[in-house]
């Protein structure tokens, strides 16, 4: 089941919503129950039998956790117990999204034979990562352990399940507790279905119609010339940022309408003056995981050991070659290549990631060794540093699109012109001026409807628009755009971090 899905906005999300309002007047543990059990029944509709996978990684890793909890006076025996629950959690990963892939990659160059394939558990990769997470941080008693009831609903919780945003247990187990007033507040639901409705009609008229154009010059690159191939990487470029970003704002309003917050996790990367910055903008969840838990750990242990060796590691030793390289560049470029790996097995994720690092690292170098007031800096900002970002980010996404390595080359060899073929529709570069302009322009959906934003990073919306409120305009506005997305979804439609 999707959230663009007839059966679930038709019947799944009302009888969760009435439901929430009837249990939630019995007090916390009925509505927690309720909505772990709404959960579950989210997952089944998809897979019964992958269901089971889900409760059994749930059951071990909260075994798991009060075993650490329960040797936190034994340094030893609770790293052994981390290690063991991060290698299960990273084994079952591994078979599922790797194993296969691998072993047929293999096969086709000789080494043994063809073993099939086997269907990705949805959101495998999103629930095996939050728990690591809450492990992690409770071995270094950053976490408290919970009862089960909490942890079940922390990570089957609907909104979040199959496709995130990475939750950190620190801003959401809070929200499962005793304290609060478990009930519909008419406010977070009016706020929640405005943010759904809005982020529906991005995913279904925007996402899905576009979506054609970009397939036809992927499937079949060498057909297309230059004018063509361009504007199938533009369409793809719009299609992924209005599927994930509509996504985004669906689990944001799914979750609010239940008076739980979600961290964002997407907030306007075209908009992005510099790699880093997009990334601080894009999947802002899987970045800020990615950071706690992968990065920052190297990035200590290589200090730790320059230490002992006697030299610098500090933020001055960073302007140096040796430690720019030591303690930025092959940590961004290792930490990258797992961000690719993460998103799948084919050659074209790990190019993908190695892309990106190499993006960071050159902005890191950018930021390190140019003088903040040189000519060149002074140049490279605003639109234009927007302009070589997207450019970038565009090249990035034909690798994360196509087929296989081999077909994402065909496709950059049509970028520079080396291909004759068919050209651009006029239809085509309609869609794109347009949501171009949508993208650039004007604001995007927390800022329309007054949520906090990163005040490191804050958006230039030259087109101003009113703030949405809980009144008959903004619900007429919403609804309609609501009744419209309906009318045109399917259940086939699925979104495109589905996959990961």
């Amino acid at each position: 089941m999707t959230f663009s899905a007839p059966g679930f906005f038709v019947f799944f999300l009302p009888l969760s919503v009435l439901g929430f309002a009837l249990f939630g007047s019995f007090g916390r543990r009925s509505a927690v129950a309720f909505l772990a059990f709404m959960s579950l029944v989210f997952y089944a509709e998809w897979s019964v039998t992958y269901l089971w996978l889900l409760i059994g990684s749930i059951l071990f890793n909260f075994c798991v956790s009060h075993l650490i909890a329960r040797n936190a006076s034994r340094e030893r025996v609770q790293t052994g117990i981390l290690s063991f629950g991060i290698a299960a959690n990273l084994a079952a990963l591994g078979y599922f999204k790797y194993l296969f892939p691998l072993l047929n990659f293999f096969a086709g160059h000789g080494i043994g034979h063809n073993v099939g394939s086997i269907i990705l558990p949805l959101g495998i990769s999103f629930f095996t990562f939050t728990q690591i997470a809450y492990l992690v941080d409770l071995k270094q008693g950053a976490a408290t352990p919970e009862n089960l009831l909490s942890y079940f609903l922390f990570v089957t919780y609907f909104p979040h399940l199959i496709a995130g945003p990475i939750l950190h247990h620190k801003e959401i187990m809070p929200q499962f507790r005793e304290e609060r007033r478990y009930g519909l507040n008419r406010n977070d639901v009016a706020l929640g279905l405005s943010w759904f409705a809005m982020g529906m009609f991005k995913k279904v008229m925007i996402a899905d119609r576009i979506s054609a154009y970009a397939d036809s010059m992927f499937h079949a690159p060498r057909d297309f010339g230059f004018a063509g191939t361009w504007a199938g990487v533009l369409c793809y470029a719009m299609q992924l940022y209005f599927d994930f970003s509509g996504y985004s704002d669906m689990a944001v309003g799914l979750a609010r309408v239940f008076s739980i917050r979600f961290p964002l996790n997407f907030d306007s990367p075209y908009k992005a003056t510099g790699i880093i910055d997009f990334w601080n903008r894009w999947h802002m969840t899987l970045t800020r995981y990615i950071t706690a838990y992968v990065y920052s750990p190297i990035i200590f242990w290589i200090s730790r050991r320059r230490m002992e060796k006697g030299k610098k590691s500090t933020m001055r030793a960073r302007a140096t070659l040796d430690g720019f390289t030591s303690l930025i560049a092959l940590p961004m470029l290792f930490t990258l290549f797992l961000a690719g790996v993460w998103h799948g097995a084919g050659l074209q994720y790990l190019l993908y990631g190695l892309m990106h690092g190499t993006y960071i690292v050159i902005n890191h170098a950018w930021r390190t060794f140019l003088p903040a007031d040189g000519q060149l800096r002074r140049l490279i900002k605003g639109p234009v540093a927007v302009g070589i970002t997207f450019i970038c980010v565009l090249f990035g996404e034909v690798m994360f699109r196509a087929a296989g390595a081999g077909s994402a080359i065909s496709i950059y060899a049509g970028m520079l012109g080396r291909h004759h073929g068919a050209g651009a529709h006029t239809v085509e570069l309609a869609w794109i001026v347009a949501l171009l302009a949508l993208v650039w322009l004007m604001p995007n959906t927390q800022e329309l409807l007054g949520e906090e934003q990163r005040e490191d990073a804050p958006n230039w919306n030259p087109i101003k628009t009113p703030r949405w409120q809980p009144n008959l305009a903004w619900w007429l506005a919403t609804t309609c755009m609501f009744l419209i997305s309906m009318a045109y979804c399917t259940t086939e439609s699925t979104f495109l971090y589905f996959q990961f």
